[in-house]
């Protein structure tokens, strides 16, 4: 049976500034201290101290092959929950970091999965939030054990709770935001007080609330922290609700007949207590949880249970079994972990493998030097060259996909969903030119005589060829029909580029969303030079709105940068090419470096560029 750990917390490395972003204080943000290590703040604040393992997966993996750990589920910590703040806000901040948990995942080599968070004060918007998120490959989602003043047994709470029933979600409760604080300010004792009668309250609630007696039996919720005070203090409730009946609440049956509709983590700490747990819960009801890689965790994580006296079947069903079901995952010991005990599947011929679907044969067989004998270093020009056109290839079909979401908001101006997706993926493109400018460094380990031992066998072949560099261009709206000819020798580049150049670009589609916001007038009889100032005057209306653009100047930031990286990226092309070849003439037949330095004014964006000189006046 896998090892699954439900409760454990992860930051993102960093996220954007939230109090900038959002114009208000007191957001949650990260300082690095050391390498390894940072600080939570929350505005001047101090939080906490957390170190690599919240968001580098190799840190976190190592850490749960030394714990015995095959899976763990993670969340965010309800540090980032955002209850409290307008629900714009709130949105837009749980679909950063869920994104964040996803891109984690990713790179957890099948062995993290997550839970969401919502913005649980405007049931609609969780609701909708929680449907994304599991569409995109979340679990679940956690949530906070009220909100405000509202605690779970509240009508919008349920309905959003209803939903994760219907979604087939697992729900993970945390306390937070937790009561008596102003008469707990020291000692940690909101975290070894507050949290246990928090997770209590929250239980309580929904019980003498009515809100199980309303909710479905699908409904999968889980309390953390072993469910806090509850199950020690389930006697004391029952006997209330026998002698006095203004205890009863509005549920219709004793607190204990509703132990079977929730389920409770392991983090209790002490083996009396975790069997006292068990006891009262019934072994199928209790899942493992660590509220790693905190030191208020469990260490080493799954200790606890397995040190215990409970028998060998128990042991297993806390270990993976019940959380197994509870996620609704299919796990199997050969697949789940990496444990030395276990071995990887070894497919069938007929099934799919790594190699066969990367075709990693084939694309090993596609660099083929032209030096003879082959000198060394060119089978890393081809290489670099080659991981240059893949990355151009997934920037277009990036783009393609921004182009596509930009005209989705020019025909629904007030939807917000097609404006985030924009900027995330223009998010991805930014990075990737990142890599693209990076990777000069490994060509400048070449000697230039290295170089020069196979140049001339290159002519008349040139970079200055790249079709797909050129598409980019084109595309995100630099267009030059003097270019075509150079792509003559192969009709179908040259077929597509002509379809690029017709086509609206990524800029032409970004001022088309703003004039259907009302931001841009169309005039037709304006010159050129006036529509250029009419479009930065438009940019510049976004950002001296701040509160109500924040998704568009979002769009705008990754627009910016990535016109900048394409610039740097320009530059270190003409860096590398002095380096290596002075100021001689280019194996196309270019000018070389001299040619190279006539691009560096090129931008696809200009007017975003000028919006900032008019910041100014």
């Amino acid at each position: 049976m896998p090892v699954i750990d439900i409760h454990n917390h992860f930051f993102p490395r960093e996220w954007p500034d939230l109090a900038a972003r959002f114009g208000t204080p007191n957001w949650p943000w990260i300082k690095h201290t050391e390498p390894g290590k940072a600080e939570i703040m929350i505005g001047d604040r101090f939080f906490r101290h957390i170190y690599s393992a919240c968001w580098d997966p190799e840190v976190r993996l190592r850490e749960m092959d030394r714990d015995g750990i095959d899976l763990q589920i993670i969340s965010a910590t309800p540090v980032l929950f955002a209850y409290e703040r307008p629900i714009d806000q709130a949105l837009d901040c749980a679909k950063l970091f869920n994104d964040a948990a996803l891109e984690l995942c990713a790179q957890g080599k099948g062995r993290l999965k997550a839970l969401c968070q919502v913005p649980l004060q405007d049931p609609d918007a969780a609701c909708n939030e929680l449907s994304r998120a599991m569409r995109a490959g979340h679990l679940g989602v956690q949530i906070g054990n009220h909100v405000g003043d509202k605690n779970l047994d509240d009508p919008g709470i349920g309905t959003f709770l209803h939903h994760c029933a219907d979604e087939g979600a697992a729900v993970l409760v945390h306390p937070w935001d937790m009561l008596g604080s102003q008469r707990m300010p020291k000692y940690m004792m909101a975290w070894t007080v507050g949290m246990p009668a928090e997770t209590q309250l929250g239980i309580v609630a929904m019980i003498l609330g009515g809100a199980f007696d309303k909710l479905p039996q699908k409904l999968k919720i889980c309390f953390a922290h072993g469910g806090g005070s509850f199950a020690f203090l389930l006697g004391r409730l029952e006997n209330a609700w026998k002698n006095h009946p203004v205890a009863h609440g509005v549920c219709e049956l004793p607190p204990s007949q509703y132990l079977n509709r929730f389920s409770v983590d392991s983090a209790v700490f002490d083996p009396r207590a975790l069997e006292f747990l068990v006891g009262t819960m019934g072994d199928d009801r209790v899942m493992l949880g660590s509220d790693y890689p905190f030191p208020l965790g469990e260490h080493p994580v799954g200790a606890l249970i397995r040190t215990s006296t409970l028998a060998a079947d128990a042991k297993s069903k806390l270990l993976g079994g019940n959380a197994e079901r509870f996620l609704g995952l299919k796990l199997n010991e050969s697949s789940a972990g990496t444990t030395e005990e276990k071995s990887p599947i070894v497919p069938k011929r007929e099934q799919l493998t790594y190699s066969s679907y990367l075709h990693v044969p084939q694309l090993l067989e596609l660099q083929r030097p032209q030096s003879s004998p082959e000198h060394h270093d060119e089978m890393l020009f081809i290489i670099v060259h080659q991981t240059y056109e893949l990355w151009f290839k997934e920037l277009l079909h990036d783009l393609d996909a921004v182009v596509g979401n930009l005209k989705d908001a020019v025909a629904n101006p007030q939807s917000h969903d097609e404006v985030y997706e924009a900027a995330r993926l223009l998010r991805r493109c930014t990075e990737i030119t990142r890599v693209l400018v990076e990777q000069f460094t490994i060509l400048e380990t070449m000697l230039p005589t290295h170089f020069l031992a196979f140049r001339n066998l290159l002519e008349p072949a040139s970079g200055f060829q790249s079709e797909q560099f050129r598409e980019l261009e084109f595309l995100c709206g630099l267009k030059d029909e003097k270019m075509l000819r150079y792509h003559h020798p192969t009709p179908e580049a040259h077929a597509q580029l002509q379809r690029r150049l017709l086509e609206p670009s990524l800029r032409d589609v970004f001022f088309e969303a703003l004039q259907a916001m009302g931001k841009l007038k169309s005039d037709g009889t304006a010159t050129e030079r006036e529509r250029f100032e009419a479009r930065a005057r438009a940019v510049l209306s976004l950002y001296r709105d701040e509160h109500s653009y924040r998704a568009w100047i979002d769009v705008c930031e990754r627009l910016t940068e990535f016109d900048e990286l394409v610039v740097s990226w320009r530059l270190r092309h003409i860096q590398l090419v002095e380096r290596v070849i002075g100021i001689r003439m280019g194996t196309g037949g270019s000018a070389g470096a001299s040619y190279l330095k006539l691009t560096l004014d090129k931008k696809f964006f200009p007017e975003l560029w000028e919006a900032r000189t008019l910041l100014t006046e």
